[in-house]
C-alpha cells in the first residue's frame, strides 16, 4: 500500500513527517501543495491534484488549516477542488474515507485546528513544552500594539510567538551562531521541545490510523 498525504507548506510537510516516524507510520508520502513557495498555498490545490498520478497511491489524504474559516468551511473547499479531477466524492467529516470509483482511490481528510480554528503554529503553540519565556513575552508586546491602535492577527502572532520559541526560547547561544541552520522549522522540529503525545493530537493521529 502506497498512500499521500498533501499539506499546506513546508512548515506543515516537517512537522506531519516528524508526527508520522513518531507513530511508526510507513508508506506514506507526504507532498506540499507548492513544490516551491507560493503565496497563499491552499488556492493552489486544485493545479495540485491535478498532477497527481492517482494510479500510485491507495489512499490520498488531504490536511488543511482551520483558519479563521472552520472546519466544515474548509472541507467545502476540499469537496470544491476535488470536483476538478473526480465527481464521485463528497467528504463530510474529517478522518472519515470516501471511495472515487473513477480514479480507484479512496480520499480522506483532516483540518489542523484548535477548538475548531487555527493553524499549524496554533497548535504548535499548545504542545510545546520547553519554558519559553521569551514567546510567552510577546503577549505584552501585542498589548502594547493596541495602547497605540496597532494590532497583529491571531494568525501572524501565532507564527511569530513560534518563531521566537524557536530561535530564542530552545536554540542555545552556540546554535545561535548557526541560526539558518540549528534554529531553523526544519532542524526544530527534531529537537525534543514538542510533546507529541499531547491530546491535542489525537485527531490527527487517527487521520493517519485511516491511512494504515
Amino acid at each position: 500500500m502506497n498512500n499521500l498525504i498533501i499539506v499546506e507548506s513546508k512548515n506543515d510537510k516537517f512537522f506531519i513527517e516528524r508526527l508520522i516516524e513518531h507513530s511508526n507510520i510507513n508508506n506514506v508520502n507526504v507532498e506540499c501543495i507548492c513544490e516551491f513557495e507560493c503565496l497563499d498555498g491552499i488556492s493552489n490545490l486544485n493545479k495540485k491534484l491535478k498532477d497527481i498520478k492517482f494510479d500510485k497511491y491507495d489512499i490520498v489524504g488531504i490536511i488543511l488549516d482551520a483558519d479563521k474559516e472552520g472546519i466544515n468551511k474548509r472541507i467545502e473547499f476540499i469537496n470544491d477542488s476535488l470536483k476538478t479531477v473526480c465527481d464521485d466524492v463528497n467528504l463530510t467529516v474529517i478522518n472519515k474515507l470516501e471511495k472515487s470509483s473513477k480514479l480507484d482511490v479512496d480520499f480522506v481528510c483532516y483540518i489542523m485546528n484548535v477548538d475548531g480554528y487555527g493553524e499549524l503554529e496554533t497548535v504548535l503553540k499548545s504542545i510545546k513544552k520547553s519554558d519559553s519565556v521569551f514567546a510567552d513575552c510577546l503577549d505584552r508586546w501585542r498589548e502594547c500594539l493596541k495602547v497605540y491602535n496597532k494590532d497583529i492577527s491571531d494568525k501572524d502572532f501565532d507564527k511569530f510567538y513560534i518563531n521566537n520559541y524557536i530561535r530564542f526560547d530552545t536554540c542555545s547561544k552556540s546554535e545561535q551562531k548557526q541560526a539558518s541552520k540549528f534554529c531553523s522549522f526544519e532542524y526544530a522540529m527534531k529537537k525534543d521541545i514538542w510533546d507529541l503525545d499531547n491530546s491535542i493530537l489525537d485527531d490527527l493521529k487517527e487521520f493517519f490510523k485511516s491511512l494504515i
